[in-house]
């Protein structure tokens, strides 16, 4: 466990960030099927997850118009021993000023026993599209040909687009110990480059493969059974900017849990959650959470933070076991 610890320690302080990757979620540690479908399947159950981000609340665009990024997430997966493994769906919708992206992902994991746990190999495929109301935007040039031209971006009007969208997962667990996971999302380039969707007269947006490393660990201490402590930690790259969470929960008596995040040049997180209906261990039941994000960035002067709330249900289905019959000897 030091080794481990000095060995992520060292990564984080020999890692530039940048800039915010993909969709930003704060209570990543609960909405794992979003970016690795190595997830699919791992908690021996049918879960469902629902989430809803308001990022940079108040901010608005120089016309006085709305331009903080809303996010919706819902995600489906379930383990299904015939398939030996587990699939997932998740279905997105992430806003971003004038242009709005729609994502639908159906993965499969194929899951195996490795040691005291079990490790997820996910693939996913999925499409996205993407919607941007030109006539909004207020170029600089008005004769930008990519805007337009001398109509500006009042003569191309709400332009959608549609790209396909994969990514590929492992996803190790130890029920109630640990979890590990390494991904590559938007991996169009497997499929004809980067550039897989076009704009028209609006040119060509480009997708790059992003990297995602994350983990997190459950200590009970010993001199207070009730308590779990619960460090986690997300990485995000695609080799030209970087960015990294570090989090600590604490739990009481698996329950009810209150923890901190740190997001590099970002901001700085408070979460808090409860296990309403608590039918089992790990996910099992129906969970609730908040969070709260103070902007440490140059965007907290423009806007208020940042909210997100999720509910997680998960449930299992078992059969009852077959019951045979069997004679007596007194009929023979």
């Amino acid at each position: 466990m030091r080794h481990f610890i000095f060995t992520l320690t060292f990564v984080i302080a020999s890692i530039t960030v940048f800039a915010q990757q993909e969709i930003q979620y704060t209570n990543f540690m609960f909405s794992q099927m979003s970016y690795n479908p190595g997830y699919a399947g791992s908690n021996d159950a049918i879960c469902a997850t629902g989430l809803v981000r308001q990022q940079w609340m108040g901010y608005q665009g120089t016309d006085g118009e709305g331009g903080s990024p809303k996010t919706m997430f819902l995600s489906l997966d379930a383990a299904i021993n015939p398939l030996l493994g587990g699939v997932g769906l998740n279905v997105i919708s992430d806003q971003i000023g004038f242009e709005t992206n729609t994502t639908v992902q159906l993965a499969y994991a194929f899951r195996l026993n490795l040691g005291n746990g079990k490790l997820g190999i996910g693939l996913q495929g999925g499409f996205v599209n993407k919607r941007i109301d030109f006539s909004k935007l207020r170029p600089i040039d008005p004769n930008d040909p990519l805007l337009g031209g001398a109509g500006g971006p009042s003569s191309l009007g709400e332009q959608n687009a549609m790209s396909f969208d994969m990514a590929f997962g492992l996803h190790y667990k130890i029920p109630e110990k640990l979890y590990l996971g390494l991904s590559a999302t938007q991996m169009q380039g497997l499929w004809g480059g980067n550039s897989a969707f076009q704009h028209d007269a609006a040119g060509n947006p480009k997708f790059k493969d992003h990297y995602i490393i994350y983990g997190g660990y459950f200590y009970e201490l010993p001199m207070a059974a009730s308590i779990t402590l619960n460090p986690n930690v997300l990485i995000k790259t695609d080799f030209t900017s970087t960015q990294f969470d570090i989090n600590i929960l604490a739990w009481y008596n698996k329950q009810i849990w209150a923890g901190v995040t740190y997001r590099a040049t970002d901001a700085v997180s408070i979460l808090a959650g409860y296990k309403v209906l608590n039918t089992g261990t790990g996910l099992d039941g129906l969970n609730a959470g908040i969070s709260y994000d103070v902007t440490t960035s140059a965007m907290g002067r423009n806007s208020s933070g940042s909210f997100e709330v999720f509910v997680n249900y998960c449930f299992k289905i078992e059969f009852p076991p077959t019951q045979s019959g069997h004679g007596t000897v007194r009929h023979l």
